[in-house]
């Protein structure tokens, strides 16, 4: 227990050092919110990365996983990562042009509307705020298995361990973090796994075993554990699909994900880290479902399934790449806790509070800095009043921000007749068509049907409040010109050489989508038939 908490430590101690340098280089505001727009691909890459796979996916995810909802979690995660390759060549880029510091100031100036950019900031706090409360969940609930505090101690340690750099470096400190935290967690992942798989009897083994499993049957099926979620396996995987493409309008839109290519040098940066992340992303998460599926098969007897990761690393893997591995999902939490405190401080000093901005540059910087720690303080109370659930909270801030955002986004990108009136009420139709049946749902205790999801209801409000904002009030001539302006490609992009590199990566990429279906024909359906319940699970279905 030692060792594991003195790994913990070090690491803390680390960030925290780290962060703090970065922040002796700041010197405005725009090395403040977005790195002064200089950040190579590799701190893109693992920013992009580190913010996603929070203790979300390290707990939560592995959590379903482990609870027989295998096959549904590995179809949302591919699903998801496509989301970056369309991201950036969809939206990313082009808000880059835009030359802002956040998201939502960027739909004030796409529109030339202020009531647009409030907006856009509140339900992005909202938004945020709910993930991030997710991630310190996962930090606590990590902590507390470590060290065996009380759990309330445990998230005023977390917030202290992210909060201290977030606020005094900003978007700088958190990029360098976010990409040391991204190859921790990616050698933890890596190296670690091989034990398990050496644990549950190896691999074609492992996978045999679990297709015939009597205890949890359908763990690693198509199906997947019809006594989980849904008691079909149409509907299992309906869900899995819709929350796939969900997740990836998340990736594509969300504000802890675009903002990273408001950071980047240049648009090939923006462009070649999508493809990168979106190829490191499958490759950690698919590491870490079959590897909580084994340690199914190892102990199927583990309380909690949200810490199966957690006690695979303590009892199974030899200490030194066990402390290794709780220093990865510790890293993957505080980077997402930073990436998003980071994003609701600079949300408020920036687009809410920016009547208070001065030509004052010390003086812009210290009010962002307050602000940044007047969010955490208060994200800091709901955390410590509120229970570990670290899946379903992050799940609500993920949909509330696709269904808000993400029609809306892309339309501004692509659609030249939208006026303001119609991204304005199409984000907050969004907005309130997801938050209110999700709260409903989450105060009544009542499960809705798949096609009365949120996700959907907000989708289609989204639509409705844009076709209603466009019918009564049509786009202007600033609108248009806004519009205009995204599509007219810098001088200074047009290089044949960047060119032909970025378009080179993409034969990489598709590479890597033929290895990973050979991946699943050879590791996943070929042992699973040799266990003989293919067909017949099929057929009970």
């Amino acid at each position: 227990m030692t060792a594991y908490l003195i790994g913990v430590i070090v690491a803390l101690i680390v960030f925290i050092v780290v962060g703090v340098v970065a922040g002796r280089k700041i010197k405005n505001t725009n090395d403040y919110y977005v790195a002064g727009r200089k950040a190579p691909i590799i701190l893109i890459v693992g920013s992009l990365i580190a913010s996603f796979l929070s203790t979300g996916a390290f707990l939560g995810d592995t959590g379903e996983v482990y609870s027989g909802f295998f096959m549904g979690i590995v179809i949302v995660g591919i699903l998801q990562a496509s989301g970056y390759v369309y991201g950036a060549n969809l939206f990313g880029k082009y808000i880059r042009r835009a030359e802002v510091n956040t998201v939502p100031e960027y739909f004030g100036k796409r529109f030339s509307s202020k009531r647009l950019r409030m907006l856009s900031s509140v339900t992005l706090m909202f938004a945020v705020t709910a993930y991030m409360l997710s991630a310190m969940q996962g930090i606590s609930t990590l902590m507390t298995s470590i060290t065996g505090l009380d759990y309330k101690w445990c998230v005023i340690i977390a917030w202290l361990s992210f909060t201290i750099f977030t606020v005094y470096s900003g978007s700088k400190g958190v990029l360098i973090t976010d990409t040391i935290m991204f190859m921790i967690f990616l050698a933890a992942s890596l190296i670690g796994i091989p034990y398990v798989v050496h644990a549950a009897g190896g691999w074609n083994e492992a996978v045999t075993s679990l297709a015939k499993s009597t205890t949890r049957p359908g763990i690693i099926a198509w199906t997947n554990n019809l006594d989980y979620l849904y008691p079909t396996g149409w509907q299992n995987l309906i869900w899995a699909v819709v929350y796939g493409i969900v997740w990836a309008m998340v990736v594509i839109v969300s504000p802890w994900q675009t903002s990273r290519y408001l950071m980047a040098k240049d648009e090939h940066t923006v462009q070649r880290s999508s493809i990168w992340a979106s190829m490191g992303v499958v490759t950690v998460t698919l590491a870490l479902y079959f590897s909580t599926a084994f340690v199914y098969k190892i102990n199927p007897n583990i309380e909690q399934a949200s810490t199966s990761v957690i006690w695979a690393a303590m009892n199974v893997m030899p200490l030194i790449v066990g402390v290794l591995m709780l220093t990865g999902i510790l890293s993957a939490g505080v980077s997402s806790a930073s990436t998003f405190l980071s994003l609701i401080g600079s949300s408020l000093t920036n687009d809410i509070l920016a009547s208070r901005q001065t030509d004052d540059i010390k003086q812009n910087l210290r009010i962002s800095r307050i602000g940044m720690a007047a969010v955490s303080i208060v994200v800091l109370f709901l955390a410590f009043f509120n229970p570990p659930q670290i899946f379903w909270i992050m799940y609500f801030g993920g949909t509330v921000i696709a269904s808000a955002w993400g029609v809306v986004a892309l339309s501004s990108v692509w659609s030249r007749k939208m006026s303001e009136n119609a991204a304005f009420l199409g984000m907050l139709f969004g907005f309130l068509g997801c938050v209110i049946p999700k709260t409903y749902s989450a105060l009544s205790g009542v499960t809705l049907p798949l096609y009365l999801d949120p996700f959907f209801i907000g989708i289609v409000m989204s639509v409705i409040g844009m076709l209603i904002g466009n019918k009564t009030r049509s786009a202007s001539d600033a609108d248009m010109a806004e519009y205009d302006k995204l599509h007219v490609r810098p001088a200074s992009e047009k290089d044949p050489e960047k060119d032909r590199k970025t378009h080179n990566l993409v034969y990489i990429y598709l590479a890597f989508g033929i290895l990973l279906g050979l991946f699943f024909v050879f590791c996943y359906a070929l042992p699973y038939m040799r266990a003989g319940t293919l067909i017949s699970t099929i057929c009970r279905t």
